[in-house]
């Protein structure tokens, strides 16, 4: 082929060398990996049924007929030494070059290789079918073309590979090696410009011809699916085939729902903005602050990465468990302290502020010139002057608040309300369910409201079940169970629990000390009794009481108990009023919130990043 194909000229009129010297036409997998991910750091030698996500990818590549090298092209940033360290493991060749640009490490990588054809080899595919791969590189050489794709119509489950020559290669790096997409995609460059080489059109694999979900990992929910599959086909690392696979989706369809959520970062079209990004979330957690900023914080975090394609990093203020969940949703945790100096180090696009410690207004003003967009969540210390944008929910503190000389963009109302779990995803109620009354203090139980309520609700009819939720951060959790426990034989516990989604799904009525926990009872319809920690919480609770969602009783301290029992005989026994809080409930708070502000924030990001031309 390469003595027939036909010369291609750059823009500039030079001529570029054609596919190969001679008949000959050798062809290389370059497989483009990195430990820095931002949506799952670590993620290409994350262990798959066993075995690192990278070593599925290089044992399916070596099935090829057609390819005679691999090679794994990464960054000389010391995260990736691991890297390097796989590829001696596996004697598989590593090529190093700039972290910020892909294209000039496949030049790097094609150049030392000898490579006439590159296969692009994404290192989040583990499903790749080498008789498929054949398939294309076949394609592009009997058609002489450079890139290669499937007919136009045609219907392709198989994703991560894209042969194209390396006269291809060479014309982008002489005429689009600064463009963005080139940059970043290498090949999606190929796609945004059609006519920038000669694209063939390969006929569809009958197999994988057919939609197949998302099969690619890019966060720990892909991660989650992909080891579901594994196990549900009972295969061994290596040996799920991604045909065998479309067929177990379409008798099993509800495995896909596993990352059914998760949106594939697009190709930027502009070249100004790449996409991507990352996100500095500072909150406060654990301890005194309780876990409900973490857990909201958690749900933006997973909504950014999910949805949007931005990576987030925490830093967080307060004790170490609250980050456990944090690094259980596959994000990283540093310390809040010295802010400017983690900002400096992790270089994020993005600022977020949760928790009522944090910066001065003064200190968030400094600090904005290190990032492009800042935000705060339901904030009402003077700092949020400073933000670009602030969120809150309906309620009076945030309608109240002055924001004399800010030019701060403000987000209020029910659908800003930010929850830690999605209410979509909860569980249906358990048939024949005895009525359910759930107490939840929070996270940590600072004023011991839980063991409070185990004594004011002595007194309630003992065909209700009561569960009482035994927070992660709770001091002496273990005698606290056993206290309660011991009051009453209809008390129940909840302990680890990271997700109360059941809990709410089956609760008929919630007791809660007002917090995060307040809207994720409010979205999943469950009527509530609110105890305030402080004034501020109290005037909070009565909007949720005033919106028909549920019952204030004030600041815990200035009640007796007699207070918190017969406010919750009364409702349990007024059923009526009951099915209308739930309804208000349901129709007020939808669970999107996270969704809103993580595309507000990535629609935010692309402004900033995107220079306003001058009118000619």
């Amino acid at each position: 082929m390469n003595a027939r194909a036909p010369l291609v000229t750059s823009s500039a009129g030079e001529t570029l060398r054609p596919m190969g010297d001679g008949e000959h036409v050798r062809v290389v997998a370059v497989i483009q990996a990195r430990m820095g991910s931002t949506r799952l750091p670590g993620k290409v030698l994350k262990p798959v049924a066993g075995k690192p996500l990278l070593w599925h990818i290089v044992h399916r590549l070596k099935s090829s007929r057609l390819i005679e090298d691999i090679a794994i092209a990464t960054t000389t940033n010391p995260l990736d030494e691991a890297i390097v360290e796989f590829g001696a493991s596996e004697g598989v060749t590593v090529i190093r070059g700039p972290e910020d640009d892909v294209l000039a490490r496949f030049a790097l990588a094609a150049e030392a290789m000898d490579a006439d054809v590159i296969v692009r080899v994404s290192s989040d595919a583990p499903f790749i079918d080498a008789a498929f791969v054949d398939h294309l590189i076949a394609t592009l050489i009997e058609q002489e073309g450079d890139y290669v794709l499937i007919q136009e119509g045609g219907e392709c489950a198989h994703e991560g590979v894209d042969p194209f020559s390396r006269r291809a290669l060479d014309k982008l790096m002489m005429d689009a090696a600064n463009d963005p997409a080139a940059r970043e995609h290498v090949t999606g460059y190929f796609k945004l410009h059609p006519d920038f080489v000669k694209v063939v059109r390969a006929a569809p694999w009958p197999a994988l011809a057919k939609k197949g979900g998302r099969l690619t990992i890019d966060t720990p929910d892909d991660l989650a699916f992909v080891e579901a599959v594994h196990a549900r086909m009972d295969a061994r690392a290596g040996e799920a085939s991604l045909a065998d696979l479309l067929l177990l989706l379409e008798r099993e369809p509800s495995l896909s729902a596993i990352n059914a959520h998760v949106r594939q970062k697009p190709i930027q079209v502009t070249r100004d903005y790449s996409g991507g990004g990352l996100a500095l979330i500072r909150c406060d957690g654990g301890g005194r602050f309780g876990h409900g900023h973490v857990k909201r914080m958690v749900a933006l975090a997973r909504a950014l990465r999910d949805r949007e394609g931005i990576g987030s990093v925490f830093a967080l203020n307060g004790t170490g468990d609250a980050a456990a969940p944090i690094r259980k949703a596959g994000f990283g945790v540093i310390g809040a302290s010295h802010l400017g100096s983690v900002l400096a180090a992790e270089a994020p696009d993005i600022l977020i502020l949760d928790g009522p410690a944090g910066p001065s207004r003064g200190m968030l003003e400094k600090l904005k010139r290190q990032v492009a967009v800042t935000a705060v969540i339901d904030d009402g210390h003077e700092r949020r002057l400073a933000a670009d944008f602030a969120y809150y929910p309906a309620v009076p503190g945030a309608k109240t608040l002055d924001w004399s000389g800010s030019n701060c963009i403000t987000r209020i109302g029910w659908e800003w309300s930010l929850l830690g779990l999605n209410p979509h995803t909860s569980p249906p109620r358990a048939q024949n369910a005895r009525p359910t009354l759930l107490v939840a203090m929070g996270g940590s139980d600072p004023l011991g409201l839980t063991e409070r309520a185990a004594q004011a609700l002595s007194g309630l009819c003992s065909t209700f079940r009561i569960r009482f939720v035994i927070g992660a951060g709770m001091a002496d959790r273990e005698q606290v169970v056993a206290r309660i426990t011991a009051c009453r034989r209809n008390y129940e516990t909840v302990e680890g629990a990271d997700d109360l989604s059941t809990e709410y799904a089956n609760a008929d009525l919630a007791l809660c000390a007002f917090g995060v926990t307040a809207y994720e009872l409010a979205a999943h319809g469950v009527p509530t009794i609110y105890l305030g920690l402080t004034e501020d919480h109290a005037r909070s609770a009565s909007a949720f009481a005033e919106a028909g969602m549920g019952l204030s009783l004030g600041v815990a301290e200035h009640l007796a108990n007699v207070d918190i029992l017969n406010a919750v005989q009364t409702l349990m026994y007024n059923a009526s009023t009951r099915r209308r809080m739930h309804n208000i409930g349901l129709s007020l708070i939808d669970g999107q919130g996270a969704a809103r502000i993580a595309a507000d924030l990535s629609a935010a990001l692309a402004a900033a990043k995107t220079p306003v031309r001058a009118a000619i």
